[in-house]
């Protein structure tokens, strides 16, 4: 059911549940003709409780005031002292007039009034409650209230500063920005914002169509609007908005935090807007928001509400390289951003996905905290953001893909465990062979048994390096390649520890790990390993061992990579 169909039918239902007999009827009628819609429940419920408290929201039954059914304005009345001109926008609850202002000064301004039929109670407080908001603020990214009143019939109306401009995201396209560009008016934003937070005031409704940008001086300014659902922290304006309707919660669920989605949604606080600029945020870099708006709402609310709480988005790179790969490297669209790497910066992706933790504590605290972290990317410091600790994103790999995961860690484990049965068994052969056969039968016995060994070594090599292949970059493009790393490590840790007595399937074992490295892209991982191999190689076997040479190139090659070109000559030619 669309949410224009489920208020029609709200009102519908309540109207017919207010001439039941008893209250008993009443709640029976309800939810016989609610059903299993607990969306549509819920608002006939917010309805009968809002008549019992002597609330009419329904524009068929208005409180009682001074001439309200014949009250409406046109272009060319005056409203105090301002000279209405035209309409330009119209909300749940008021309408937005361009007006103009003729005394004691000559401007033009946008007066907000009250919508015919809507002037009762709790709309006349949310009214006020947005009319406060805006009064308390003073910064040049937020437009100012600059005068209030009631108009002849009553109805409330205030004067705010003329906002004129596109929305935040359409402005960037259309002027086709960059990122270093959009992330500079996003700043302006959080400073915005920042301001209202130390003024004790939530906006609760953060996205783009609230944030214009306007050129002035040539410059562009972004301004933040519509505090019509704005929450204070403490004082009067929070007991003035308790109550918010539901087609609030179904009108921009993307840019929700998880905890606005809780029914209810009083458990909210100045990080509800930090989750939402980091939608912003998200949306500016790959052209869609995290969720999309539209598979949300089809979901229902329960699904929906289950995604925005739980559901992990992926990283703002991942997901415009997904786009790419999905429409063509030549594709054109929204998500393509004039970006000169082609990519997005890992430190933006570590700063956005930090204002989308489900856990707020794991948020930034403050707005500017959040401005401060983008501008030392703009400066190339590093930001406070990180990426989460090892367990932590392990342990959310893992519930992701419980049943990849497991199969990877047994191949690997069974890999590591037969080396080790392997190596205990010829042990224990050859200890009881040393007491039965004398001096020359045993070390016969002893020559074979080490190639023998090593031959089951060589098998076992050759088998790792064919599961590392298969696990390669190729095939882990779009994953995250943490998990491959820790099993590479822990691999790397087996060699060393239980192939001691095998120098050579030792290296030829290292090569393999420092090649998948090498190819995972792990560059210092692979010349760590490299300069391991040379040491072990030059020890073990010989500064004329072939293998030295070996070792000696690929850390030439790794160094290159890292961007250590004199000393990648020096092993190079020493190789």
């Amino acid at each position: 059911m669309e949410p224009s169909q489920r208020s029609r039918r709200a009102r519908e239902i309540f109207e017919t549940a207010l001439d039941r007999e008893s209250k008993v009827d009443q709640e029976a009628y309800i939810r016989q003709e609610c059903g299993e819609d607990a969306l549509l429940l819920g608002q006939v419920q917010a309805l009968v409780e809002a008549h019992e408290a002597g609330e009419s929201f329904l524009p068929g039954r208005p409180v009682s005031g001074p001439n309200v059914a014949g009250a409406t304005e046109k272009p060319g009345q005056r409203i105090g002292r301002y000279r209405l001109l035209e309409k330009i926008g119209e909300g749940g609850c008021g309408v937005v007039y361009l007006a103009e202002q003729e005394e004691p000064v000559k401007r033009r301004v946008a007066l907000k009034v009250v919508k015919l039929g809507m002037d009762t109670r709790s709309v006349i407080a949310r009214f006020e409650a947005e009319r406060q908001a805006l009064a308390m603020m003073d910064h040049p990214n937020i437009a100012k209230v600059l005068e209030a009143g009631a108009t002849d019939a009553g109805r409330p109306y205030f004067v705010m500063e003329l906002v004129g401009g596109t929305k935040i995201t359409d402005y960037c396209q259309q002027q086709n920005l960059g990122i270093r560009e959009r992330l500079d008016l996003f700043i302006q934003v959080c400073r915005a914002i920042q301001h209202a937070h130390q003024k004790g005031i939530i906006h609760r409704d953060i996205k783009p169509s609230n944030v214009l940008v306007a050129t002035q001086d040539g410059v562009p300014v972004p301004k933040v609007i519509d505090f019509g659902i704005a929450k204070a922290t403490q004082g009067k304006l929070t007991d003035q908005t308790v109550f918010t309707a539901f087609e609030q919660f179904l009108g921009t669920p993307a840019y929700m935090s998880p905890e606005q989605t809780q029914l209810g949604g009083l458990d909210v606080d100045t990080r509800s807007d930090i989750y939402s600029l980091g939608v912003l945020l998200y949306e500016l870099l790959t052209g869609k928001t995290p969720f999309d708006t539209t598979e949300l709402l089809a979901a229902g609310l329960e699904a929906m509400r289950r995604a925005i709480q739980e559901k992990e988005p992926p990283t703002p790179s991942t997901r415009l390289a997904q786009e790419r790969s999905a429409n063509g490297s030549a594709a054109s669209g929204k998500s393509e951003i004039v970006n000169r790497k082609s990519e997005i910066d890992r430190d933006l992706d570590w700063i956005v996905m930090k204002c989308l933790e489900k856990d707020r504590a794991r948020r930034y605290e403050t707005a500017n905290g959040l401005a401060m972290d983008v501008q030392r990317h703009l400066s190339n410091e590093p930001v406070a953001a990180g990426p989460p600790g090892t367990f932590y994103r392990v342990s959310k790999f893992v519930r992701r893909n419980r049943t990849g995961v497991a199969a990877v860690a047994i191949v690997a484990t069974l890999l590591v465990l037969g080396a080790v049965v392997s190596t205990l068994q010829a042990r224990q052969q050859s200890f009881l062979r040393q007491q039965a056969l004398n001096a020359q039968v045993k070390e016969l016995h002893e020559r074979q048994n080490a190639q023998a060994e090593a031959a089951k070594s060589k098998l076992v090599a050759g088998f790792l390096k064919d599961m590392l292949q298969a696990v390669g970059p190729s095939r882990a493009l779009g994953r995250d390649t943490t998990l491959l790393r820790e099993i590479l490590d822990r691999t790397a840790g087996r060699v060393s520890k239980d192939l001691t007595n095998q120098p050579e399937v030792e290296i030829e074992l290292r090569h393999i790990l420092a090649g998948t490295y090498y190819n995972l892209q792990l560059y210092p991982r692979a010349e760590q390993m490299d300069r391991e191999n040379l040491q072990l190689s030059r020890t073990r076997l010989g500064p004329e061992n072939p293998h030295v040479a070996e070792s000696l190139l690929e850390l030439g090659l790794s160094l290159v990579k890292l961007g250590k070109p004199t000393e990648a000559d020096k092993y190079l030619n020493e190789a």
